[in-house]
């Protein structure tokens, strides 16, 4: 009889190590079938769900072609003919009344948002659209091994990682309405990749693009200036370059067009109002708390920052991201930017783990709902494949999914920050 047992334990331990052997394979395909799972219920399923709030390309591309043309022409890109023109074609000549007064469209970016986009700007509508999308796909699939730098992974693990960031939600709708979150949060990407590697003039003037983006830049580069700041004699070259760069395109745009600044501010005031969306934290908190908590993780962002700036750069860009998702005007595909908070969770989990039950019990929030969106998706769109029409019970699965994400982000990565053990990073600043 003992023998026996051994036997079975024997075997039960074989097959638990070709389990674990095996395991790079099977998350692989996993990452594959939530790919094709996610596009099917982004181009199948949510569409039907929202109906006439679907995404469409000229929701999301044509106010940025058509506006860098009037620039490169050096007309003003605000002027309220250039918005006419835009909603002509976004809404037709006779926008429906649900549409027109919450989405205007205008183009609501700093004008030096040419400089990024011209190239796509030059080609006609019909070929921007395209190469948006393949240069958006091609752009996002190499930003995750730009975040991964230094971590040694294999090409496997690093490749699935690539798959899973596609096949979340927030990328397909970004990626059906062209959006240059996609190209910004690339470009951020690459700018932390230059800056482990020591390129900090190259990681300034590409910092200093994705100011194209304000509302996004600014959660990458705060902690890059800290941590610039914080060693000014051999990091002051990323602030200098930073600078130079920003105040070049600044000035090319005010030849370009000339007093833009405020009307661009005029238009940044009025996208707050018909955009849609509000701050996750106004969601959260009654109306007059939303300021005191606002200022409380600004300066929580600062303190990360700086702590960490040294021991773990990618955890204090990590914690800024996710709290600037809070303060900021909520959409779906701005979520893209959690990729290396994610990727740092996953490199540091036997870390966060041993920390405790409360830092494991977050730590498995944040994938039970990440993976809640893979899930929803996979599972809607098994339903909506056999009984066409299905998929749209629970639809809102996904979007809510995405939605709860930057929470649960921050609250892990906030109870890492205030314990008494620093984070050990793989992926160490």
């Amino acid at each position: 009889m003992p023998l026996q047992v051994h036997r079975e334990h024997g075997r039960v331990g074989g097959l638990a190590v070709q389990i674990s052997r095996r395991r790079p394979q099977v998350l692989f395909v996993t990452a594959l079938l939530c790919l094709l799972s996610s596009w099917y219920f982004a181009v199948v399923i949510a569409p039907a769900g929202l109906g006439l709030s679907a995404p469409s390309v000229q929701q999301g591309l044509f106010p940025e072609w058509f506006g860098c043309r009037e620039i490169l022409h050096h007309r003003d890109p605000y002027r309220p003919e250039a918005t006419r023109q835009i909603e002509l074609v976004v809404f037709g000549p006779t926008p429906t009344a649900s549409a027109a007064p919450l989405n205007q469209h205008r183009f609501a970016y700093p004008a030096f948002f040419a400089v990024l986009f011209f190239p796509i700007a030059l080609l006609p509508f019909a070929a921007a659209q395209s190469t948006a999308l393949l240069v958006s796909a091609l752009l996002t699939a190499i930003s995750v091994p730009l975040w991964l730098q230094g971590e040694q992974c294999g090409k496997l693990d690093k490749l699935t990682f690539t798959v899973f960031a596609l096949a979340t939600y927030p990328v397909a709708l970004a990626l059906q309405l062209r959006q240059p979150t996609l190209i910004i949060a690339a470009l951020l990407a690459a700018s932390y990749c230059c800056v482990r590697s020591g390129r900090l003039a190259a990681a300034g003037i590409l910092a200093a693009l994705c100011a194209s983006k304000p509302q996004l830049a600014i959660a990458v580069l705060l902690p890059l200036s800290i941590w610039s700041v914080a060693a000014w004699r051999t990091r002051k070259v990323f602030v200098l370059s930073l600078g130079a760069a920003l105040s070049a395109l600044l000035i090319a745009a005010d030849l370009a067009v000339p007093g833009w600044f405020g009307e661009w501010m005029t238009t940044v005031a009025a996208y707050t109002h018909y955009a849609g969306g509000k701050p996750l934290l106004a969601d959260l908190l009654p109306f007059h708390f939303v300021l005191p908590a606002a200022v409380i993780l600004m300066g929580a962002v600062v303190w990360v920052s700086f702590k960490f700036r040294d021991s773990d750069l990618l955890f204090a860009l990590s914690f800024s991201v996710a709290v600037f998702q809070l303060l900021f005007p909520f959409q779906i595909y701005n979520t893209v930017l959690l990729f290396p908070a994610a990727l740092w969770m996953t490199a540091n989990a036997g870390n966060i783990k041993a920390r405790g039950q409360w830092h494991t019990l977050l730590y498995f929030c944040t994938w039970i709902v990440l993976g809640a969106g893979w899930a929803s998706a996979a599972g809607l769109s098994l339903s909506n494949a056999l009984a066409p029409g299905s998929g749209l019970r629970l639809w809102q699965a996904p979007l809510a999914a995405a939605y709860s994400y930057p929470f649960a982000v921050v609250t892990c990565l906030g109870v890492c920050a205030v314990s008494k053990q620093a984070p050990i990073a793989r992926l160490a600043g």
